[in-house]
């Protein structure tokens, strides 16, 4: 088997193991519900977390509301909810209509009443209710998204722009007892990053905002941002918040499908984090000089963007790594996000291999001159490298993988 094959085979091994259906399951059946709760399903794994609650909890369902990105909804049917899918990474009038339909269905709730939040990555874009007109909302996104900031950097700004998150939404349920359970995407399992924390109060400092600003939001006045330090605070009948996977289980499943196939398999990173053209060199460095070796990596890069191609972090890694192997026989470098999307594409991510540059040159695409414009997508596709796995239900951050065999 090819080395390719084999990363194919170890990602597909991944994913299938980090579909949060099973834990979600599991974790419904332990819950002391009443015999009604309304159930809100958010983000890009919102499918098989409602499919779970479906499941267990079937007519004690009172009301229920998926939201998930636009395609990701496949042909998930059910009686017990409405479904509303959404733009990502920035919002769209979806995201809005799906938080005003999801707050107009907590009205009026007692003591006595349950609402079950399933959330998982994605649910900062897919659903909103902004402080401020939705345009500008947008723009400061954008704006930090091409800038390079942070998923807590990002999210951060986004919970004091918002009416629903921050624990928000928590709040306006109240006096119900909210419930969440969580697919982690966040390094950390911060509760408060994991879709901006819909149902956890926004603990950030003004003064962490007013760099962010500072850093990011140079060319926005100053009185459009005002929102951004203004905290309300908050009364949330809190009933408990359980994880129902993340990135080690993610990055556990790809170690253990590695060592099957007779790789010496090592974890070197659950949180794989800055620049993404500025990581494969560092990672291809720790790959020892012979041997059958699979190195694996979990975690999330971000891209400043210095042009105006098509990509992702993903793909932006995997052609950084590509002009790195130039010539090097019998390594193999791949990252793929395990929701299956990367960036505004529809591939998941890229590979990369010694041959990769010569194909895109072959195929008239310089891959210096596409990094340089964050065009990983074009050079890719050129050299046959795409990963592109479609929607996967699921979303605990990104996996890359090194293997090597000589």
């Amino acid at each position: 088997m090819s080395l390719r094959t084999d990363a194919e085979q170890i990602i597909r091994a991944a994913i299938r193991a980090a579909d949060p259906y099973e834990n979600t399951a599991d974790i419904l059946r332990t819950l002391q519900l009443p015999e009604k709760a309304r159930v809100f399903s958010i983000g890009k794994a919102a499918i098989p977390m409602a499919k779970a609650a479906a499941d267990v909890l079937g007519d004690r369902i009172a009301y229920g509301l998926v939201v998930t990105k636009y395609g990701h909804t496949g042909d998930f049917s059910s009686p017990f909810f409405q479904v509303i899918e959404a733009a990502h990474p920035v919002s769209d009038d979806n995201s809005v209509l799906a938080a005003e339909t999801a707050m107009a269905a907590v009205k009026d709730l007692g003591a006595d009443d349950a609402v079950l939040v399933l959330l998982s990555g994605g649910g900062s874009a897919l659903f909103e209710a902004s402080k401020v007109p939705p345009a500008l909302q947008r723009e400061i996104t954008e704006k930090l998204l091409a800038r390079g900031a942070s998923v807590n950097e990002l999210n951060a700004v986004r919970k004091r722009l918002s009416r629903v998150k921050g624990g928000r939404f928590a709040a306006l349920c109240y006096p119900a007892r909210v419930i969440t359970v969580a697919l982690s995407d966040v390094l950390g399992d911060d509760r408060g990053v994991i879709a901006s924390g819909v149902t956890t109060p926004d603990e950030t400092a003004d003064e962490t905002l007013q760099k962010i600003a500072e850093k990011y939001l140079y060319d926005v006045p100053e009185q459009e941002l005002r929102a951004l330090y203004q905290n309300e605070k908050l009364t949330i009948n809190d009933g408990g918040y359980v994880f129902a996977g993340n990135i080690r289980m993610l990055c556990a499943a790809a170690v253990k499908a590695a060592e099957a196939l007779g790789y010496k398999a090592r974890l070197l990173t659950e949180a794989l984090a800055g620049e993404a053209r500025e990581q494969p060199g560092k990672l291809l460095r720790a790959l020892p000089p012979t041997g059958k070796h699979a190195l694996i990596c979990g975690g999330e890069t971000t891209v400043t963007l210095h042009g105006n191609g098509k990509g992702g972090r993903n793909q932006e890694m995997a052609l950084a790594a590509a002009i790195l192997l130039q010539g090097t026989e019998n390594v193999l470098f791949a990252s793929v996000g395990s929701d299956g999307t990367d960036g505004p594409t529809d591939a998941a991510g890229g590979f990369a291999s010694g041959g990769a540059c010569e194909k895109m040159r072959t195929a008239g695409v310089s891959p210096e001159a596409a990094l340089a414009n964050n065009d990983a997508y074009h050079a890719l596709k050129a050299a046959g490298d795409l990963i592109v796995t479609g929607p996967t239900g699921t979303n605990v951050n990104d996996l890359t993988i090194l293997l090597t065999d000589r």
